[in-house]
């Protein structure tokens, strides 16, 4: 069996604030690339960063950008590429995602003097027309998800893998539904084996190669040291997974498919976890030999390869692929992250803007301008997580305020657009996103009585909570006004000690058991 390790760089990651960059540079990108030049110079990676990720590394840590370019040129390292500032592509229309991908796809060969042949699809999200996206762009290979696959229908309606469906597919909203109930084997052939038959495409010309949450997930829970997540649990799953019917070629498995970020630091993993939305890319200090003591029993095992590799030199499954639209990976929606309070608040902006932007005379630097600061206000990081009443979190200003500022930058590139035309929704906006968690910090300081602490904190939450200067009709929410009410939610939080966001529940054993 060949073994494929993709590690997605994102430094538009929600709570990840400039002043951290080069710490998350250094501890997570730098350490992943000197462990596998210096413990394994002869196994295959693959690195994959949005032309974002790649700008800020070039600006702050030249060295670490010269370390990738020699893994790259080496050939140890497959670079993948990705929209530039990690927009979810189903959630915008197609000529958006476009320009997205070609501005990356700029920023690599500016950078990387490279143009990469294999896709990252933000969050494994699904539309119709995201492959042609990719097509579009030069790319010969995408990552996809098998769980999404899984559950999805064929055109005719029905179920695309029935056996999995019916245990599986679900319409319960949620954060993330991972719900592994049906006991895949370990020779299923669809993570093993590419695609090259993809729903409404042309034959051959996007290859599709599918992660699972079944090995990917339980990598990210094993390099946190979550309870019951173990290198042997771990190493006992890519072994499940690693099986093939004796008749078969040799095919390959994602052994890790996720943020490298959860290598080296803590990503925001305590955040959804463990309820320290404060403990966020802090240092993780057995990274590299969790690494080290990964790489070495796979490789025991197998061969590494790269993504283009298994999509290339595998033979591919001889059937069509299809997603439902509106799919995600983790079991959720793309539309989950057009629905958060923020992503709703800027929508109508931004449609005002592309619609300005059709129809002004631009020249075309200024209409390329326009262009990337439309798009990089689609973030979706700087519009998450959603704000829900049993996992009331708070999206980050500085997060919020790239995609305001970058919106704010295309409407003065395109002339201006009639904000009259937007509803009054930024205090509601406001009240949306904070006064759930308030709450929940007032009725902490109502158990703590008349300590000191507690005093301060209702004093800061009852005074934020006065929405005056934004006025009952204003139209956009400022990031200054956002972030002074945020910060001050976030300091009355810590002098009550803390309080639940939410309830969560995660065992190793449902990445090792179904009912089958």
């Amino acid at each position: 069996m060949k073994y494929v390790a993709i590690f997605h760089a994102n430094l538009n990651y929600a709570y990840l604030t400039p002043d951290r960059y080069e710490f998350v540079i250094r501890e997570s990108y730098e350490l992943l690339l000197d462990t596998m030049a210096e413990a394994f110079p002869d196994v295959k990676f693959v690195f994959e960063a949005s032309g974002y990720t790649v700008e800020q590394i070039a600006l702050r840590a030249p060295d670490v950008l010269k370390k990738l370019k020699t893994a790259i040129a080496d050939g140890r390292c497959e670079f993948m590429g990705s929209p530039y500032a990690h927009p979810m592509l189903p959630n915008f229309p197609q000529e958006d995602g476009e320009w997205s991908i070609r501005f990356s796809n700029e920023t690599y060969e500016t950078f990387l003097d490279i143009t990469p042949r294999s896709f990252w699809n933000p969050e494994c999200g699904w539309r119709d027309y995201v492959p042609h996206q990719v097509a579009n762009c030069g790319y010969a290979n995408m990552v996809g998800d098998f769980e999404a696959y899984s559950r999805s229908l064929n055109p005719d309606g029905s179920p695309q893998r029935p056996e999995i469906y019916e245990k599986e597919k679900t319409d319960e909203t949620a954060f993330y539904n991972f719900g592994f109930t049906y006991n895949l084997p370990g020779d299923e052939r669809a993570i093993h084996f590419p695609f090259d038959k993809i729903h409404g495409m042309e034959e051959g010309k996007l290859r599709m190669f599918l992660r699972t949450d079944r090995v990917a997930q339980f990598g990210v829970r094993f390099f946190m040291g979550m309870e019951g997540y173990t290198l042997e649990t771990y190493l006992d799953l890519v072994r499940k997974y690693s099986q093939q019917k004796p008749d078969e070629p040799e095919g390959a498995v994602i052994i890790f498919a996720d943020d490298a970020e959860y290598i080296g630091t803590n990503g925001w993993f305590r955040l959804k976890y463990q309820n320290k939305p404060d403990n966020v890319f802090e240092r993780v200090a057995d990274a590299r030999e969790k690494l080290i003591g990964l790489i070495s029993a796979c490789k025991e095992m197998g061969n590494f390869a790269t993504f283009d590799e298994a999509c290339r030199q595998l033979p591919a499954l001889n059937e069509t692929i299809t997603f439902d639209d509106d799919t995600a990976w983790h079991g959720g929606t793309a539309s989950t992250w057009a629905s958060t309070p923020m992503a709703k608040l800027l929508r109508p902006w931004q449609d005002l803007v592309r619609e300005k932007l059709h129809a002004a005379n631009l020249d075309p630097h200024h209409a390329r301008l326009a262009w990337l600061h439309l798009t990089n206000s689609y973030n979706s990081d700087g519009q998450w997580p959603p704000t829900l009443p049993d996992a009331p979190h708070i999206i980050h200003p500085f997060n919020y305020g790239y995609c305001f500022e970058n919106l704010l930058r295309a409407h003065l590139l395109v002339g201006g657009v009639d904000l009259d035309a937007l509803e009054p929704r930024a205090t509601a906006t406001c009240q949306t996103i904070l006064a759930l968690q308030q709450d929940l910090v007032l009725a902490k300081a109502e158990k703590l009585g008349d300590r000191q602490q507690a005093q301060a904190a209702r004093t800061i939450i009852e005074t934020s909570r006065d929405l005056g200067t934004l006025g009952d009709d204003a139209r956009l929410l400022y990031p200054g006004e956002y972030a002074v009410r945020a910060e001050a939610l976030v300091e009355a939080r810590r002098l009550v000690g803390g309080v639940e966001i939410e309830k969560t529940a995660a065992g190793a054993e449902q990445f090792t058991n179904g009912d089958g």
